[in-house]
């Protein structure tokens, strides 16, 4: 959950980029159905032909959705010192299982898609997978952490009183090992294997079918920053997931992101150890 401003803010950016979705989807449409050269978009490595109108319409129910779940925060600080309890972040991770496993199961079941073929995982290139990985993370782990860093500085001439994400709060106040081990859990194994099928393997994928890739990887990210909750972090997260729809284009894999996500939280996570000892 998030203050009152925070929430506003993000729920109004939500709304912002959804009302411009729409506009591209239908210019596009218009551009595509009058203009013979804008018939398809380049394919690039990323499979996004099979994706039809339903898979639109569920990308728009994913929208209203999380434009709804923001809500401000009420409750109390819980015992954990951050607003986050272990049940809550156990109930946390199950959700994002239960949301990626009825995702996967819509492509497979109902769509008739194969979920392995889609996100390029049936014919991994280990050695140019790997290169792309390394090559990613140094350019990933520079340049967010300068653009945080100055998101940061830039925001507290004017909002001084910023705090770190709920996530990051809870680790460096919580003194548990057991509730530390289900940060490291969520961060680095649920978070890149659950949002990575959501925001790159779906709804990029999608997006990038009914408009071209650079929009896509655009609104994705920007979909994907909102939902941590943390305006601070916003420029940052968007950034670091357009780079995740960079690799993912380059290889056409979806392990790439995947791998990328995992990286960055481990070196988060190891970064918030540091800053407590």
């Amino acid at each position: 959950m998030a203050d009152a401003f925070t929430a506003g803010v993000l729920r109004d950016l939500s709304i912002y980029v959804s009302i411009a979705t729409a506009l591209a989807l239908t210019g596009y449409w218009i551009m595509r159905r009058y203009r013979s050269e804008f018939a398809w978009n380049n394919e690039g490595q990323v499979l996004s032909r099979p994706y039809a109108a339903p898979d639109l319409l569920m990308v728009a129910g994913l929208g209203l959705f999380f434009i709804f779940a923001i809500q401000p925060h009420q409750s109390a600080v819980t015992t954990e010192g951050a607003g986050m309890s272990a049940g809550g972040l156990v109930a946390s991770m199950v959700f994002n299982l239960l949301m990626c496993a009825s995702l996967l199961a819509y492509l497979h079941r109902l769509r008739g898609l194969n979920p392995a073929e889609l996100f390029g995982l049936q014919h991994i290139h280990w050695r140019t997978l790997a290169l792309v990985v390394l090559v990613f993370t140094v350019i990933i782990l520079i340049s967010v952490n300068l653009v945080s860093a100055a998101t940061m500085k830039w925001l507290e001439s004017f909002w001084p009183d910023q705090k770190p994400q709920e996530t990051v709060r809870a680790f460096q106040e919580s003194g548990s090992l057991g509730f530390r081990f289900l940060v490291i859990v969520a961060a680095v194994v649920i978070a890149p294997l659950a949002e990575e099928i959501l925001f790159r393997g779906f709804v990029y994928g999608v997006l990038k079918r009914y408009t071209d890739a650079p929009f896509a990887a655009l609104a994705s990210s920007l979909m994907f920053a909102v939902i941590h909750m943390h305006v601070g972090s916003l420029l940052p997260l968007c950034m670091l997931a357009v780079l995740f729809c960079l690799a993912y284009e380059i290889t056409g894999c979806l392990l790439a992101p995947m791998l990328l996500h995992a990286v960055f939280n481990g070196a988060s996570v190891i970064g918030m150890m540091f800053l407590d000892a």
